[in-house]
């Protein structure tokens, strides 16, 4: 779950699927006079809505922390769920890959990136660099050798493979990013965001130009981008989440209940130069 807690003892917490839709939303706009169009473009969309889907197998009752009476967030460690999560991870990329072999290997590319600091890609953020478990690393090797002979036969199909697949998983994990921005790490009050930056950011399929990607605070619940990189301005965009309390001590049954019963909201934001 992504979660963000809230200083009046609530907490907004959205689904993977919530979050990758709101990731899906940056990639439907991404490009304009300096940046380029996402290609294929179909392909692209459909890979950044379905990254995390993965999770949707046990979100629907999701483990509770019961020191806290919500699900457990992305960042937090379930007891004794590595084998489930593993098993999801791997059925979310067979699914994908049987309706789009492209995009089911930028997802496979997305999950093994996330066990390696998003194969370095970018100076800023840094991920929390942490020991991965013997099957965490037997399931990386299994799945990077299956993306090996899948981009051997796309690339066989596709003139320019490689370079396009590079600038593609980079994108992804830019609409990965700034979808956690919006829904959880960017903010410094309930209302307000802080000043974040992803670097580097390559422009175009067809150059190595790369730039510093910077958001900054415009306002309550809005952000300016700098340099901009979509194709209209403003933009609002939006993600649905639950409104829990915060409450310590709850068991798992009712946590669980909690949960269910929670109110949904859409919570709405603006982009802008």
């Amino acid at each position: 779950m992504v979660i963000r807690e809230l200083k009046n003892g609530r907490c907004y917490v959205s689904t993977q699927e919530d979050h990758a839709e709101l990731s899906a939303q940056f990639a439907a706009h991404w490009g304009n006079e300096r940046f380029s169009q996402l290609r294929p473009y179909d392909t692209m969309i459909f890979a950044t809505t379905f990254h995390d889907s993965g999770y949707r197998e046990f979100e629907g009752n999701p483990p509770i922390n019961t020191a806290k009476g919500r699900p457990y967030a992305h960042r937090e460690e379930i007891p004794a769920f590595e084998a489930t999560e593993l098993a999801a991870y791997a059925r979310n990329v067979e699914w994908v890959r049987s309706h789009d072999p492209y995009a089911g290997l930028l997802v496979s590319m997305h999950r093994t990136g996330l066990w390696h600091n998003r194969y370095n890609v970018f100076t800023e953020p840094s991920m929390r660099l942490r020991e991965r478990s013997a099957e965490v690393q037997r399931v990386k090797k299994e799945l990077e050798a299956q993306q090996e002979q899948l981009k051997k036969e796309l690339s066989a199909e596709h003139p320019g493979f490689t370079g396009e697949l590079e600038y593609n998983y980079r994108a992804l994990q830019i609409f990965d990013l700034l979808s956690l921005y919006f829904c959880c790490d960017g903010h410094t009050a309930d209302d307000e965001f802080k000043d974040y930056k992803i670097t580097p950011v390559r422009v175009s399929y067809d150059s190595d130009e790369t730039v510093e990607l910077r958001l900054m605070p415009d306002g309550a619940n809005a952000v300016r981008f700098d340099p901009y990189p979509f194709d209209i301005s403003p933009i609002k965009i939006c993600v649905r989440a639950r409104m829990m309390n915060l409450e310590s001590g709850k068991n798992e049954t009712a946590g669980l209940e909690a949960y269910q019963k929670a109110p949904r909201q859409l919570l709405t934001f603006e982009m802008c130069r």
